[in-house]
């Protein structure tokens, strides 16, 4: 049996009467809400051709690699929702527009979604990990305790596999559901021999990935290199049991963090991820012996999956709000052009009803697409091109997309 209490300082500490021979530690993250399926992306990758395609990449190089008129977007903090990345978009418009009339670039037009996989793919490319340093990553090998028991080759102790028998194309997600696959026996092999369970800072594990990379000359596995489906991640969580401990936006489990209000952590790369669950290991196995889990192994897609859903979580709008919308309708002058409540304004009424249960970011992209106008009629009424704040970009669609006899 295996018991797990907090000694004085608030720390997890574990007492073992008898190792238990298989088991490995449950990711307890994230409730599934079915409200949150619609705006989830399935492949976050898919938006860099429409990207290329739809000459954004003339303008904004990603990771290095395109021109330099624009900022490297890899390089950007857009750890925003969906709506406000959208609305820090419109809030360039103008000087891209100038950019666009210099007669370089083709102003190019856009789906809904279009637009929905260019912003998951503006917001994914944080989530590759930078290069490692090898070096570095001996040292974390050496000071974290991995030396103790993981060998770089041979046989060693023969109670871990030495880094040369780990896979040649060893990825993040291998590695990471190496280690949580296993982590079980590593808490119990560190109280056998009286280490702390380790924790990882900053790059390190990025580091520490680097230097097993350099070592491991195993047979080649299935390395999951290509993001993870958030969607399926998804399913994950609620395959795995998740749901039994964490909740999101108050719904679901309130036995654990909710993480939809700890989102931002997870806005990071891929082994960064890694490591935040990692650290939080103890008190994972806490709450998975108090609810008397089973074992529970993850596949490499199940891994890759479950990063990719954990990396999104702050990706993911809440509902607007309709009055705080209409507010902002007045406030940014849409109603002098457009009217409003079904009254016609100065130069034409948009029939708001053709918005009713559409996509946000299909209306996004109706506005995108009339910037040009949008621009002309600001400029003829000596107005400054309005800026839209954080959280108001969901205000203001809600209240276009909503009937007017609702609002």
């Amino acid at each position: 049996m295996m018991t797990l209490f907090l000694d004085h300082r608030g720390e997890v500490t574990v007492k073992l009467t008898r190792v238990l021979s298989r088991m490995a530690v449950v990711l307890l993250f994230l409730l599934s809400s079915p409200a949150f399926t619609q705006i989830l992306p399935e492949n976050p990758a898919r938006g860099e051709e429409i990207f290329r395609n739809k000459g954004c990449a003339k303008c904004h190089p990603a990771r290095g690699e395109g021109s330099k008129i624009g900022p490297d977007l890899a390089k950007v903090d857009l750890g925003n929702t969906q709506l406000d990345l959208a609305a820090k978009i419109w809030n360039h418009t103008p000087s891209m527009i100038k950019e666009m009339e210099k007669g370089t670039i083709a102003r190019p037009t856009l789906t809904g979604q279009e637009f929905t996989e260019i912003s998951a793919y503006l917001y994914f490319l944080r989530f590759a990990d930078e290069r490692g340093k090898a070096l570095s990553g001996e040292v974390v090998f050496v000071e974290k305790g991995c030396s103790t028991c993981h060998v770089r080759s041979g046989r060693g102790s023969g109670l871990a596999p030495s880094l040369d028998s780990f896979p040649s194309n060893i990825s993040p997600v291998f590695f990471t559901k190496a280690i949580w696959n296993h982590s079980l026996e590593m808490m119990a092999r560190m109280v056998e021999i009286g280490m702390k369970w380790p924790k990882f800072m900053d790059s390190e594990m990025i580091d520490l990935l680097e230097f097993v990379k350099r070592n491991a000359r195993g047979p080649e596995e299935p390395a999951f290199f290509r993001p993870g489906n958030p969607r399926d991640g998804q399913k994950v969580f609620a395959a795995k049991g998740c749901v039994k401990c964490h909740s999101v936006h108050g719904e679901g489990s309130r036995g654990g963090v909710d993480l939809g209000q700890t989102a931002r952590t997870y806005y990071t790369s891929l082994t960064q991820i890694a490591s935040t669950l990692w650290n939080k290991g103890p008190s994972i196995l806490v709450k998975m012996t108090q609810a008397q889990f089973g074992s529970t192994n993850f596949t490499s897609k199940e891994m890759a999956d479950l990063l990719s859903y954990l990396y999104f979580l702050h990706f993911i709008d809440g509902p607007g709000n309709v009055p705080k919308g209409r507010t902002l309708f007045v406030q940014m002058g849409c109603s002098n052009c457009h009217g409003l409540d079904a009254k016609k304004g100065k130069l034409t009424y948009i029939d708001l009803a053709r918005y009713r249960d559409a996509p946000p970011t299909e209306i996004v992209a109706g506005m995108w697409n009339h910037t040009i106008q949008i621009q002309r009629a600001i400029g003829e009424q000596g107005l400054p091109w309005p800026q839209i704040q954080k959280g108001e970009m969901a205000d203001l669609l809600e209240y276009m997309r909503t009937p007017t006899e609702n609002r």
